[in-house]
């Protein structure tokens, strides 16, 4: 690989990021949703195969998961109006503008973090696939920065989720040197 090559690359890296907590967003949404995917199914030791985006939505991809044909649904946990600011914060700066409120982030409680991740389910559940699947899983992603796994894995402890389409669901963190990809199963209750 040559200096041009590096340059061309980065220059689609930065095409398709987004200017904050980037670390799993990916402007070609189905190229990232599939990506996310297969990191965060893979890191939770389930074998993905024959993974491919789908038109119709939903599910966002559809693949053999443990030899099970699954749907596969795609979303992100991020607090929306700190991550507005600080990405209208970047913004600014990079046309030399000072940003009336700075770059921030969300810091999560349990309480938030845990009705959070029900809203996202609610969602998700609201939603039927267009064909029946043996199993229905969300795949959710998050880098928010004090979302680490020491933290999740307390916020976890004694929770359950309400669910009625979705039969599994996974929550991945960014990457962590020693631990890989943290990934955690959340305990769902049928509907």
């Amino acid at each position: 690989m040559n200096d041009d090559d590096d340059d061309d690359l980065g220059r689609v890296i930065l095409a398709n990021t987004r200017e904050w907590n980037s670390f799993w967003f990916w402007r070609d949404k189905p190229v990232g949703e599939r990506g996310v995917a297969r990191e965060v199914l893979e890191a939770a030791k389930i074998e993905v195969t024959d993974l491919r985006s789908l038109d119709q939505d939903p599910p966002d991809c559809e693949a053999t998961l443990d030899g099970q044909f699954s749907g596969i649904e795609v979303t992100e946990l991020v607090h929306r109006p700190t991550l507005e600011r600080s990405i209208k914060a970047v913004r600014q700066r990079a046309r030399g503008e000072e940003p009336r409120k700075p770059e921030a982030y969300f810091n999560w409680c349990r309480d938030d973090f845990v009705d959070a991740l029900q809203e996202l389910l609610d969602v998700k559940n609201s939603k039927p696939p267009a064909l029946h699947y043996e199993r229905y899983v969300l795949v959710i992603h998050t880098a928010e920065m004090f979302l680490d796994s020491g933290t999740v894995e307390r916020f976890l402890q004694g929770a359950t989720f309400s669910s009625g389409l979705i039969t599994r669901a996974f929550l991945g963190l960014e990457y962590e040197p020693d631990k890989g990809y943290p990934v955690f199963e959340l305990e769902l209750v049928r509907a």
